[in-house]
């Protein structure tokens, strides 16, 4: 990660209490009040309560994996002659993995949550994201930048080299909870609230998703660039297991997401001084130039583990997430990540 980001977090943080002065001091009250709100609005407290100290710090592990597969079908004929070693009705698939370990140490301040990472091994140029974790509705914003991808291209046997390939990723999402007055998915994911007695409830959920997969020296052209965007909505359920009065809880939940909107944009740069027939060239590519996007599902899973022991807190959370682009000439894109976090909490 850059270490711009995280200073850019931490000085924003910094700033909202070393100025607290005039009518900035008053905005700050009037956010902190908001903040307050969202955590106390709409809940039944024999259920769900927000612990007398509502602020938290909290250092752990973190372990990322992202995945990138890609199936791109041609049918031109002769097709050996423009690419040695493919057939006719051939298709080209491709597979790229990476994974990050690292340190972190998060604020989470009454639901607004940010992560400032300490790598271990990292495969990040840039990482950055902040939540707001609401008992009625959240939302969260994520973008990441990656680089050293490893893996293999079925044309040739090809391994892909590290240094030739990367992706970016941004998604937005908000959620609701239908049933908040019992249940609290902050409380299963993060311990953040209360969760005094076990109970569910369906969720709802809105997500943007964008990523940006570019790949150098793999393809026809010596350079290539996927863009895919999503817009999906999904409704699932949630589940918090609570014992001691909420001391131990497991979380568990599932979302599926139903593509609403998918557009994808390819650009490929050839070598211009090649005597190449462009135009051959380019047919290759017509199922990623020419399609149209159909209708997908895609879907997340989460769990989560916490124990508070008053003021400390003790949470594991396991993230899973696939998206997935298709188009009418077969072209399928699919990207999947999963993670897992070891962390140890104060509240304050």
């Amino acid at each position: 990660m850059k270490k711009s980001a995280s200073i850019l977090f931490l000085l924003l943080l910094l700033s909202l209490t070393a100025s607290a002065g005039g009518g900035f001091a008053r905005a700050w009250k009037r956010f902190n009040n908001w903040l307050e709100q969202g955590q106390l609005s709409g809940i039944d407290t024999n259920y769900v309560q927000v612990p007398r100290l509502n602020r938290q710090v909290y250092f752990g592990g973190y372990a990322y994996w992202q995945n990138y597969q890609m199936n791109m079908p041609f049918n031109v004929e002769d097709a050996s002659m423009i690419v040695r070693g493919i057939n006719d009705k051939d298709h080209y698939h491709l597979d790229a993995h990476t994974w990050q370990a690292e340190i972190d140490f998060g604020i989470d301040w009454k639901g607004l949550a940010i992560e400032i990472p300490i790598p271990i091994q990292n495969n990040y140029l840039s990482s950055l994201g902040i939540a707001k974790n609401g008992s009625v509705w959240g939302a969260r914003l994520r973008y990441k930048h990656l680089q050293d991808m490893d893996g293999n291209c079925n044309i040739g046997n090809q391994l892909i080299n590290r240094d030739d390939n990367e992706i970016f990723i941004f998604f937005a999402e908000g959620y609701y909870v239908l049933k908040h007055r019992r249940f609290s998915l902050a409380a299963g994911l993060y311990a953040d609230m209360v969760q005094k007695r076990s109970a569910g409830s369906p969720l709802l959920y809105a997500n943007y998703y964008r990523s940006h997969y570019k790949v150098s020296k793999l393809f026809p052209a010596n350079f290539d660039s996927f863009r895919t965007q999503q817009v999906s909505v999904g409704a699932g359920y949630a589940y918090n297991l609570s014992f001691l009065q909420g001391r131990l809880v497991f979380h568990a939940s599932l979302v599926p997401m139903f593509s609403i909107y998918n557009q994808l944009k390819h650009r490929a740069d050839f070598n211009q001084s090649e005597d190449k027939d462009l135009e051959k060239w380019n047919d290759l590519y017509h199922a990623a130039d020419h399609g149209n996007a159909v209708f997908h599902v895609n879907a997340f899973a989460r769990f989560a583990a916490n124990y508070s022991f008053d003021r400390y807190i003790v949470s594991l959370l396991a993230n899973y997430r696939n998206f997935a682009y298709a188009n009418n000439l077969k072209l399928k894109i699919r990207n999947q990540e999963a993670d897992i976090q070891l962390n140890f909490c104060t509240r304050f």
